[in-house]
C-alpha cells in the first residue's frame, strides 16, 4: 500500500493543470475558500480600499497601484498586493481588530507615496 502525500497550492500563482496531472495528482476543486491561521497576525478578518488620484478637476480611480499592509504596533509587513482597473483592493487573512497601517505606492513613479494610517483589520 503507497501513501502518497497531499499538497495544497495556494498563493499568488496559478498551478500547471497538466504538468500536475501528468506527476499523478488529482485535482479537487474546493467547495468553500480556506485560510490557514498560523500566525499572530492572521485571522478571518481582511481590509478593503480604493486607490483614487486627486486634481483640481475631480478624483479618479488609480489602478495597479502597489499595496502594502503593515501591523502598526511593530511595522512589520504583512501583505502586499496591487489594486485592481478600478481602483478596488482587498487583503484577507488578517487577524479581526489587528491595527495597521496601509501604504500605497504609484507604480510610474510619478506620484509620492500615500499612507492611510490606524486602519483596523474586520
Amino acid at each position: 500500500m503507497a501513501i502518497k502525500l497531499m499538497r495544497i497550492f495556494r498563493g499568488g500563482y496559478t498551478p500547471k493543470i497538466d504538468l500536475m496531472l501528468a506527476k499523478g495528482y488529482r485535482i479537487m476543486p474546493l467547495m468553500k475558500p480556506f485560510i490557514l491561521v498560523s500566525k499572530v497576525n492572521q485571522g478571518f478578518g481582511q481590509i478593503n480600499g480604493i486607490t483614487t488620484e486627486s486634481h483640481t478637476s475631480g478624483t479618479k480611480l488609480f489602478p495597479n497601484a502597489q499595496i502594502c499592509v503593515f501591523r502598526k504596533s511593530t511595522r512589520e509587513l504583512l501583505w502586499e498586493t496591487k489594486s485592481k482597473a478600478n481602483g478596488d483592493y482587498h487583503v484577507r487573512n488578517i487577524a479581526v481588530g489587528l491595527e495597521c497601517f496601509v501604504v500605497a505606492f504609484d507604480p510610474n513613479h510619478e506620484y509620492n507615496a500615500v499612507i492611510e494610517d490606524a486602519v483596523v483589520a474586520k
